[in-house]
């Protein structure tokens, strides 16, 4: 697939297992297909359910809606482009142009 963009899609995986274990503040991930188990922190979990079908850039608009005033537009903007890098290189969410 081609270099990342705000303005591909992104969707859950298929066939996820999920747990969430609030009193750490986060979710538990496992993929069956390849058998592994992902922690997501609060953020990346946010990001996760964000992912719905949405185009990155509305990812981007709702997360910053979520993040405290005064953090740096950039910063938001880095903070989901990694997020959703990692969650598509681990097979947890997937994308289309």
């Amino acid at each position: 697939m081609s270099a990342f963009s705000l303005n591909d899609c992104f969707q859950k995986a298929a066939d996820l297992r999920l747990r969430e274990v609030p009193e750490w503040g986060s979710l538990l991930v496992y993929t069956p297909s390849h058998p592994d188990i992902h922690y997501l922190d609060a953020r990346s979990w946010l990001l996760f359910e964000l992912c719905d079908g949405r185009t990155g850039a509305q990812v981007l608009a709702e997360f910053r809606e979520s993040v405290p005033d005064g953090v740096p537009p950039e910063q938001a903007e880095a903070a989901v482009v990694e997020a959703l890098t990692a969650l598509t290189e681990k097979g947890l969410v997937t994308r289309t142009a």
